[in-house]
């Protein structure tokens, strides 16, 4: 049996002889708890708002993309594109051309990115799931077609057609004629297409990106030959980063051989940068509720003084003393993290079932603040608490007098 923990055990639910511990030792254990429960429910929160961003990306977004380092175009012979099929786990490779343009229908003008792809481009990543209206065609019995971002096809007016209407104009700049300030139309290169079908991805590309033909791409922007960039999808039970690897080897140094994650590198760091600045701050708010919990240690050390100078003249020593309090400050530490991680585990299991804290009002992409609990901030979340209560309860119980007296 250990004695320390058996007496601090009793310190800490025994009524204390003056009503101002008890209130302190409330404060101290509601710090802590409260503290946990919103530093688990802000990390819970940030890991649902990645993976929210990782899921509407990925739709877009190719197992492994390659892209010069030098220039705008691939050249048709830089990249062998059999040897890259042959690879072990590649599934599908499609070569794109894509560039900023200019859409017209009806009058109205758009500025969005036209993105030259092959005809069962679909396949890269089940783009046909996520279209709104229409169909994800591209190409059929020699005619192209156009996929409009939902945003795109609202602002210009522009539904699908079920029928060859080429309605929907693009307009490039002539590569082969000197532009000037003032763009007339005869410095342009126009395309017409059908537009066949409107995705909508709840992402940026709703209202920026257009799906054309490669051989209409190629027409529009002036190019014969080259691509702009080549995406891969890999097989599912393959790990990307040795197909990546391999691809590498085999590219060289002249291109960016980029996998997913890699491709929104920016956006991902800045989220995972403003989730740990944020847990730095609950960190920092956490040790300052610390300081709550090892003033009530040492108010119960001056209370206690008689009871552990009676046990210091039993033969206890300065150690055991010690150990009592620092007991006291981990039970009030443990108990208030496992109260405070079932008040955020429950909160977030209500968000998730009922989505009752919502971003406002506004055009947002989500109604409700998603959220993912991850075991690893189960654990990490009391290992902080611990990390930061320690120390502190510690450094004050080891100013305690060696000669306690029983007075």
């Amino acid at each position: 049996m250990n004695v320390s923990l058996f007496i601090a055990k009793r310190y800490l639910f025994a009524k204390k002889s003056h009503n101002i511990i008890n209130i302190i030792s409330i404060v101290s254990f509601a710090g802590v708890s409260i503290a946990t429960a919103v530093l688990f429910i802000v990390l819970s929160v940030f890991n649902g708002l990645r993976n929210y961003v990782e899921h509407s990306f990925n739709a877009f977004s190719a197992d492994i993309e390659i892209t010069p380092k030098y220039g705008k175009l691939i050249p048709d012979n830089a990249i062998d594109l059999q040897k890259v099929m042959s690879l072990e786990g590649v599934e599908y490779i499609s070569e794109v051309l894509s560039d900023v343009a200019v859409f017209v229908h009806d009058e109205k003008q758009y500025i969005a990115k036209i993105k030259g792809v092959s005809p069962d481009y679909a396949r890269m990543n089940r783009l046909d799931t996520i279209v709104y209206s229409g169909q994800f065609l591209l190409e059929s019995h020699g005619f192209s077609f156009a996929v409009l971002g939902i945003g795109v096809a609202a602002y210009l007016n522009c539904p699908p057609s079920e029928t060859i209407s080429n309605t929907l104009n693009i307009y490039y700049p002539d590569r082969m004629k000197k532009q000037t300030a003032v763009v007339s139309v005869d410095a342009l290169n126009s395309q017409s297409i059908t537009p066949a079908g409107i995705f909508y991805s709840e992402t940026e590309y709703d209202k920026e990106l257009v799906f054309v033909p490669l051989k209409f791409a190629r027409t529009l922007l002036g190019y014969d030959s080259g691509y702009t960039s080549l995406e891969i999808r890999c097989k599912p039970s393959v790990k990307v980063a040795k197909v990546q690897d391999e691809i590498m080897k085999m590219t060289g140094n002249d291109f960016y051989v980029k996998n997913a994650y890699q491709q929104e590198e920016t956006l991902f760091k800045v989220m995972q940068s403003e989730k740990w600045i944020t847990y730095a701050i609950l960190s920092f708010i956490l040790l300052i509720a610390s300081f709550n919990m090892v003033g009530m240690i040492a108010i119960l050390i001056l209370e206690k003084k008689p009871s552990t100078g009676i046990l210091y003249s039993m033969g206890a020593d300065v150690g055991f003393v010690r150990r009592i309090f620092i007991y006291e400050g981990m039970l009030i530490s443990t108990f208030g993290a496992i109260i405070g991680l079932l008040v955020g585990i429950i909160f977030c299991v209500l968000q998730i079932q009922f989505g009752f804290i919502t971003f406002g009002d506004g055009a947002y992409l989500l109604k409700a603040y998603p959220v993912d609990m991850q075991w690893k901030d189960v654990l990490l979340v009391p290992l902080v608490i611990f990390i930061i209560t320690l120390p502190a309860t510690c450094l004050l119980t080891g100013k305690i007098y060696p000669k306690l007296s029983i007075q």
